[in-house]
């Protein structure tokens, strides 16, 4: 298979810039990402958090989203995986979501530190469908999830934080969604292509 390169479009906050360490792979998921002002409010949110319970791991402010779906990943990224992967997106339909994580907690077996909660639980349960389905019919693995959970991770630690209703709910209208290459073992994101939510 011939590797070709990728246009990954303009970065945002770090999503782009080149690392200086070695990456272990690429991951490719679908993808919504909070404005600048959320952003920060989730950084506020991890250094209480931090700070409450002594955590050691560092807020992932230039990562920062809430994953749809995973495409899956590669030592190196295949052109036509991504090509297909646009294929998929171009296919999906939905309204702008509006988006309310009204909760924190630990997952145990990944040590995130998550905000969730029911606010566009619907809308973005669909929308993972949709592009699992549409990823299955291009020949790509659709990763539909039962138990699918819509969330953000604001760090990685691996103590357990109990889970809590946040004082302030984290909120935003999603008017996109992005396909994002991930470099494996780095916090480096690089947004690879975009599509509006226009219903």
């Amino acid at each position: 298979m011939n590797q070709m390169p990728l246009d990954f479009g303009e970065a945002k906050h770090g999503r782009g810039r080149p690392s200086k360490r070695h990456s272990t792979g690429h991951g490719l998921f679908f993808a919504i990402c909070p404005p600048d002002a959320v952003e920060q409010q989730a950084a506020s949110i991890a250094d209480d958090y931090r700070k409450a319970f002594s955590l050691s791991g560092k807020p992932r402010l230039t990562t920062l989203h809430v994953t749809i779906t995973s495409v899956g990943e590669y030592k190196q990224l295949p052109e036509d995986i991504v090509f297909a992967a646009r294929r998929a997106a171009a296919t999906a339909e939905s309204a702008p979501i509006a988006i309310d994580f009204d909760h924190i907690m630990s997952f145990r077996q990944s040590e995130a530190l998550v905000v969730y909660g029911e606010g566009g639980l619907k809308a973005l349960t669909r929308l993972h469908v949709q592009l699992g389905i549409s990823m299955h019919n291009l020949g790509l693995p659709h990763n539909i999830k039962r138990n699918f959970t819509p969330h953000m991770t604001l760090l990685y630690d691996p103590k357990i934080v109990p889970t809590a209703a946040l004082n302030k709910p984290v909120s935003w209208t999603a008017s996109e969604f992005l396909l994002i290459e991930s470099l494996l073992g780095e916090t480096e994101h690089r947004i690879v292509d975009r599509w509006p939510l226009l219903g």
